[in-house]
């Protein structure tokens, strides 16, 4: 249930409890304007209700980015005014003003004095797949990282038509394969095939990998660490199969990627065939 109780000169819980995360002593412009902060504090008798209300900005920032996510706010729509805001959600404006200014900083909306706050066109995040460091250590960068096995490493048989030519001893020997599904916020973006010839590396299980990530696991496990890799990309259109992992319909296009890494075994590569669905997110590195 909102506050209401106010201090003069419209000074209520809610300001202050941005005051209290975001300021320090020096900010107030005098003793008094400090001295009713204080007081405004002394007045919270509930401590519940006042961490409660630091909440507030987060809830209405919530609200205006789900309706922008569900295009209720289109890019170039101008939003409700502060005062509509306030008088709407029933809370402060300066609650309703740190909220905007989140999403400014988050790059959603821009302020334009006379106008109000206007929707900015969406811009999709740049995931920097294409480095050999590994898709967690780059790509968490972005987003909350998932990664879901398949099915179960198991052994596999090179086939004639490998992507990559292959050693005798690789074919001799044969690999562990690893089908992965990588996520960043729960929206799936590479569908991953891995195959590690045996006889250096052991047949791994699930349970052998560290934070689900392989290179890290061979980093720490073995001390293989990853120092270079060929790699070769085709457009593509998503197969059922491959477009039920994404979620899209069949004939979407994908970039297929294959790759072979070099590490600093001289008698170990590790290839890798996956896919890529860019609809959210764009792939990009920078090059030094």
């Amino acid at each position: 249930m909102p506050v209401t109780t106010r201090y003069p000169n419209d000074i209520d819980v809610l300001s202050c409890t941005y005051y209290l995360k975001n300021s320090q002593p020096s900010s107030f412009t005098s003793k008094y304007q400090f001295a009713k902060f204080v007081r405004c504090l002394i007045s919270c008798k509930n401590l519940g209700i006042f961490i409660s209300m630091q909440h507030q900005y987060q809830k209405l920032k919530k609200s205006i980015l789900t309706k922008i996510n569900k295009g209720i706010y289109k890019p170039g729509d101008i939003l409700p005014s502060e005062h509509e805001l306030k008088e709407q959600y029933k809370i402060a404006r300066f609650t309703v003003r740190q909220a905007l200014d989140e999403l400014v900083k988050d790059g959603l909306i821009v302020k334009h004095k006379g106008k109000g706050s206007v929707i900015c066109e969406k811009q999709r995040k740049v995931l920097g797949i294409f480095s050999i460091k590994g898709f967690s250590a780059v790509v968490g960068e972005a987003g909350k990282v998932d990664t879901v096995f398949l099915k179960k490493p198991y052994q596999f048989k090179w086939g004639a038509d490998f992507f990559y030519p292959l050693t005798a001893a690789e074919n001799a020997n044969g690999c562990t394969c690893i089908e992965r599904l990588r996520s960043v916020d729960s929206s799936p973006v590479m569908l991953e095939y891995t195959y590690i010839p045996m006889g250096i590396i052991p047949l791994l299980l699930e349970k052998d990998f560290i934070n689900n990530s392989l290179f890290e696991t061979l980093h720490q496990k073995f001390d293989i660490t990853i120092t270079r890799a060929e790699q070769e990309l085709v457009a593509t259109g998503a197969t059922k199969q491959i477009a039920n992992f994404f979620s899209i319909k069949a004939g979407t296009p994908v970039l297929h990627v294959y790759r072979k890494y070099h590490s600093n075994h001289p008698d170990l590569f590790i290839y890798s065939s996956f896919y890529c669905y860019t609809g959210n997110y764009s792939i990009g590195n920078i090059f030094l």
